[in-house]
């Protein structure tokens, strides 16, 4: 089947078509003279953007320089104070002052929920208004007044959700007035629980309200309040922003808190990979690796090690093959449990039979059988009596075994013997390419191995060859 896909590029408004743009917003004929000039001002500040044209004309009316008049029944405005204004004022700072003039709590609401993304939910950006002080708030606005202590000493992951009486927030009543005013400003779209940002670049503006030197800190701080809060499914479904957020300061964190950042990071990067989203994960992977540094091995190590392994795994999907290699040997040299160094030794067999490198592969693959401790062909050419004779053995084994008793045998439940299993199906695929003589044998082996100790995933292909 197949569909035809069209891409539709929108671009801005002509000066054409921006007169009734305005003409239409303000229920006047697009033929009046002063239409027209206000329509090319606001178009030649714009560009022609329309979202930009209704922003400035809501500007325009908040700061009383355009008004109703009841006595002609028209919108009356004087162009030389539009002028002024538009001439003097991009379409940003238009933004973040119409935001100044909100209500302070509705500020803060819109600080909170521009850490959150586009789109957002409501409830959770109540429950960071709930577990966040109006102190804090006041002391990361971008222009703070009094002398409001800073967020930079407050512990991020493991922070107290409770605030003193004497700096507790709004009522839910509150919450639901700053809701009501951001909505009914144009700012934001509602859909039950959920909301989203009517333009990107109101919620960059409502991000500007935040004083850079706080941004990190306060987005750290969101994190942590929506990772001790939010229900386990909530968490789940806000995985990414969350990780994302707490991601921010890493900087400013104890030890205690990078370990739990690290594994926040692996689940992320975990998740990210289930969807396909090997981009992502790989920057997961790099934060968790990065936030243990180099005190990782020597602490959680279980979890760099899965950071590594699965990092590894995402630079190869990718093509970032240095990276990979980089992550490989780092947990190959370590003096660790050969089964955990598994999963990054078959990422190499793969990568190396990807890019042509059989010899190199075949290696890999049976010295990691070796490092098991499970019987290993060598790699060299096979007699035909050394066949023969497995070929025998093998038949013995299978005497008097049925295909449905086969298939009824036990799951192979040796981890073990599972990761031998699956070294020499990268053999099976390869070792004719370089040496056809060794094939027999490791299918023999393969197919030994499943009658003994159980039926894996590799026991099929083995089977099929013999």
């Amino acid at each position: 089947m197949k569909a035809t896909i069209t891409k539709i590029k929108i671009g801005n408004l002509s000066v054409k078509y921006a007169i009734p743009l305005v003409a239409e917003a303000l229920g006047m004929d697009d033929d009046d003279s002063k239409v027209k000039s206000l329509a090319e001002t606001i178009h030649k500040k714009t560009e022609g953007n329309p979202f930009f044209m209704l922003m400035f004309l809501r500007s325009l009316y908040d700061e009383k320089l355009l008004q109703y008049n009841f006595g002609v029944m028209k919108w009356t405005w004087d162009d030389d104070a539009v002028n002024s204004k538009i001439v003097t004022e991009n379409v940003a700072s238009v933004l973040v002052n119409k935001m100044s003039r909100l209500q302070e709590d509705t500020q803060r609401m819109l600080m909170v929920a521009s850490c959150l993304g586009s789109n957002f939910r409501k409830s959770a950006v109540v429950e960071v208004m709930k577990n966040i002080s109006r102190s804090e708030m006041r002391s990361s606005m971008r222009i703070v007044q009094g002398t409001a202590a800073t967020m930079g000493g407050s512990s991020l992951l493991s922070s107290d959700l409770t605030n003193s009486s004497a700096d507790q927030n709004g009522s839910d009543s509150t919450y639901a007035s700053s809701i009501e005013e951001f909505e009914g400003e144009g700012l934001c779209e509602v859909d039950d629980d959920e909301y989203h940002f009517m333009h990107d670049q109101i919620q960059s503006a409502a991000f500007e309200l935040i004083s850079p030197d706080q941004r990190d800190s306060f987005q750290g701080r969101i994190g942590s309040i929506l990772l001790r809060s939010l229900p386990p499914e909530e968490l789940e479904a806000s995985l990414f922003e969350v990780v994302g957020l707490l991601n921010c300061a890493a900087s400013n964190i104890t030890d205690e808190e990078r370990d739990e950042l690290a594994r926040m990071n692996l689940r992320a990067g975990i998740k990210a990979s289930e969807n396909a989203a090997f981009d992502t994960a790989k920057v997961y992977f790099k934060a968790g690796r990065e936030a243990l540094g180099s005190r990782g091995w020597e602490g959680d190590y279980s979890t760099v090690l899965h950071l590594c392994s699965d990092g590894a795994n995402a630079c190869f999907v990718t093509g970032d093959i240095d990276t990979m290699n980089e992550l490989i040997d780092e947990v190959l040299i370590k003096d660790i449990d050969t089964k955990e160094k598994y999963r990054v030794s078959e990422i190499k067999v793969k990568s190396l039979l990807t890019v042509g490198k059989v010899n190199e592969a075949i290696n890999a693959a049976l010295d990691f059988r070796r490092q098991l401790g499970l019987p290993t062909p060598q790699k060299k050419a096979s007699s035909k009596f050394t066949i023969i004779r497995e070929y025998i053995r093998v038949k013995k084994l299978l005497k008097d075994k049925t295909a449905e008793g086969i298939a009824n045998l036990p799951e192979l439940d040796d981890e073990l013997y599972e990761m031998g299993q699956r070294m020499n199906e990268h053999l099976a695929t390869s070792v004719y390419l370089v040496e056809p003589t060794m094939l027999p044998l490791v299918i023999f082996q393969s197919v030994t191995t499943s009658l003994k100790h159980g039926l894996s995933p590799t026991s099929s292909p083995a089977f099929a060859r013999l």
